[in-house]
């Protein structure tokens, strides 16, 4: 066998370092997708088993149901082929993602109005006519204020790296004999 020169040994265990971080990729992807995706098949579950036992309130159930399959929806979206990289994405996919976004905005909030307004529900059957079965509407009150849990959490996570950004701006060298010259 003829021994390697360094320039393809070199090569090779750049190929092999790649193919390792793409596939530790790959893995945190899936794991990260099957994360996301167990909430939301237990929504449809929850839904679809107390469908009509939340007379004060109909739509919670429904709201559960159709909210965790839109989400799932975008979730199975996100795991089919993007192309290489060189091929521009498909505008009918990226239109269809768009308006499930929107349809999700909208239906969540419509949910909000659902959820939060009957707070706190009765939820004894024998007691009152109106009532609000305690699973489904404790699962759907968790997930509503959940999502503003995290949104709350990404706005102040977006905001200190602003503000990490302004600092590092500002203690920046600027011009000067041997120093980083910036745009």
């Amino acid at each position: 066998m003829a021994e390697e020169t360094p320039l393809l040994a070199g090569s090779r265990s750049a190929l092999l370092t790649a193919t390792e971080e793409s596939t530790l990729h790959s893995v945190l992807m899936v794991l990260v997708k099957i994360l996301f995706a167990a909430p939301t098949i237990a929504g449809i579950v929850v839904g679809a088993v107390y469908l009509g036992q939340c007379p004060q309130q109909p739509l919670i159930p429904i709201y559960l149901i159709v909210l965790s399959a839109v989400v799932l929806l975008l979730l199975l979206l996100s795991c089919l082929p993007c192309g290489d990289g060189t091929d521009r994405p498909n505008p009918w996919a990226q239109r269809f993602r768009a308006a499930c976004c929107l349809f999700l905005c909208i239906w969540f909030l419509a949910g909000n109005v659902w959820v939060y307004t009957i707070f706190p529900p009765n939820y004894d059957p024998a007691g009152h006519p109106t009532f609000c079965q305690r699973t489904v509407f404790l699962f759907a009150f968790a997930v509503t204020t959940a999502v503003y849990v995290v949104l709350a959490v990404a706005l102040l996570f977006a905001l200190c790296v602003l503000l990490g950004l302004f600092i590092f701006d500002a203690v920046r060298p600027r011009g000067g004999c041997g120093t980083w010259q910036g745009p």
